[in-house]
């Protein structure tokens, strides 16, 4: 099957808003052996949409999928001029207006009925995050799919409705297996694959490359599944200690279940990160069992007063340094008596460098009940991607410590 994908909205065309649709749509068909043909943007204009729907009707492509329009404003018209075109009449969906009155009560302004309305051949996709909900509908042998705009609305749509009718649509001819892997460079790694790619040929191993980890998909056909297998569990063995996941989940998720598992509380002081760990952390569903507190001791005096560093170690070997970051965590620790405690300090710039300190330098301590490890790394970047990949490597690094407890 063959698709094509088609973003909706003036934010969307002006760049005011980043277009992840795209890329989390192609990515979850691709998953189910479905081929994207066109990841297509048009704003808020009646004509230049339509002119889409026609395009892709006078193709051989088979499933439309559009996102964005369904809200209940002026500038909101996706399925009226969807529906227009292919010839269908809305009317009120009984299924969408008990949804609208499950959002938001007996009342609401009269502009969200407008939401309810599909064609009576639609099967509704439920927007549990929001007030639009989407819809499916196939007319002559081709399939449309209508969702909304907003990300966190409408990757639960897609994960719960949309997938599992796609999947009963296709029919699958290839395996594949992701992994998540972190801690070694994209280039490393490749040197590192070139032994798979000659003794697997028949297995594509994609690298998409993200600030901080590496997300590796393996392909091949259902014909070369043996070889697939293999290849899987040679990339396993030759990235071990480096695949943090298979399951798409992210670094702070694998810390969480490690600490879950070890029964143990995480304390966090932080500097340069500005409370961005603790962030990562709180995010995670379950936190609550495992984190206790965090302390964001962005100057020296708040280094001196709550994590008691001695004036003396930051006089001789500055903020950031390995001395700094050992009594970061020690002072963290007589706080909190936590079994995991993390202190970091560095310079995120693009100012505070200087030959010795470059900027992108940071020092972080683990402490693991009794054993402290102290690392430094330099990280390259503007200031937000030295942070958020100092996060990530912290995070790496404690989860990687947790598991050899």
């Amino acid at each position: 099957m063959k698709a094509v994908i088609l973003n909706i909205g003036d934010e969307v065309l002006e760049g005011k808003v980043i277009n992840t649709n795209g890329t989390f749509l192609a990515s979850n068909l691709c998953k189910l052996g479905i081929n994207p043909t066109k990841i297509i943007t048009v704003g808020d204009d009646h004509s230049h949409l339509q002119a889409e729907i026609k395009n892709f009707l006078a193709s051989d492509n088979e499933l439309l999928i559009t996102t964005g329009g369904l809200g209940p404003t002026h500038d909101d018209f996706t399925k009226e001029v969807l529906f227009t075109t292919l010839g269908l009449e809305m009317v009120i969906n009984e299924q969408a207006k008990s949804l609208l009155t499950e959002y938001f009560g007996v009342e609401y302004a009269q502009c969200n009925l407008k939401q309810a309305y599909f064609p009576k051949e639609a099967i509704i996709i439920p927007n549990r995050l929001g007030t639009a909900d989407g819809c499916i509908v196939e007319k002559d042998g081709k399939i449309f799919i209508v969702l909304v705009g907003p990300p966190f609305e409408m990757n639960p749509m897609v994960i719960d409705t949309v997938i599992p009718y796609l999947r009963k649509k296709t029919t699958n001819d290839f395996l594949i297996k992701e992994y998540i892997v972190m801690g070694l460079g994209e280039s490393v790694i490749e040197d590192l694959l070139q032994p798979l790619y000659q003794r697997y040929p028949s297995v594509k191993i994609a690298p998409y490359a993200s600030l901080g980890k590496i997300r590796y998909q393996l392909t091949a056909s259902k014909a070369n599944q043996e070889e697939f297998l293999a290849a899987c569990n040679s990339f396993m063995a030759l990235l071990n200690h480096h695949i943090i996941s298979s399951e798409n989940e992210e670094i702070e998720e694998k810390v969480v279940q490690e600490l879950k598992r070890n029964q143990w509380k995480i304390s966090l002081g932080e500097s340069c990160t500005g409370g961005m760990l603790a962030s990562r952390i709180v995010n995670v569903s379950g936190a609550s069992e495992v984190f206790s507190e965090g302390f964001i001791t962005y100057s020296n005096q708040a280094k001196r007063k709550y994590l008691k560093v001695s004036e003396s170690t930051l006089e001789k070997f500055g903020a950031v340094s390995e001395e700094t970051v050992r009594e970061m965590v020690l002072g963290l620790f007589a706080l909190t008596n936590s079994e995991v405690c993390v202190a970091v300090s560095g310079i995120a710039g693009p100012t505070g460098g200087t030959p010795t300190k470059p900027v992108g330098l940071v020092y972080y301590a683990i402490k693991i009940n009794d054993d402290i490890t102290v690392y430094h790394s330099i990280f390259k970047g503007g200031r937000e991607q030295i942070r958020v990949r100092a996060c990530l490597r912290i995070l790496f690094d404690v989860y990687q410590k947790i598991k050899a407890f």
